[in-house]
């Protein structure tokens, strides 16, 4: 068995190519972020409820390509704990 070994170089890399499409992502969604810093929490069947949210916030909730992008780039940090 082979083991990863991971240098800082290898993280830079990779951290620079999460922010890169982190931040395209971002740009594709600009219009549909709303700037209200509390906003009504609502269910996903729309019935409201008595939380709040704290903004910015997407319209819609969290965008796939976001979501995805996000998942697939975790980090286990649990070393560090």
């Amino acid at each position: 068995m082979r083991k990863h070994v991971v240098t800082s170089a290898s993280v830079e890399a990779r951290s620079q190519v999460f922010q890169t499409v982190f931040e395209d992502i971002c740009q594709e969604i600009q219009g549909s972020v709303l700037p209200d810093i509390v906003a009504p929490w609502a269910h996903d069947d729309g019935v409201s409820s008595d939380s709040c949210l704290l903004g910015p916030s997407v319209e819609g909730g969290m965008p796939e390509r976001l979501a995805v992008h996000s998942k697939d780039n975790l980090v286990d940090l649990s070393a560090f704990d």
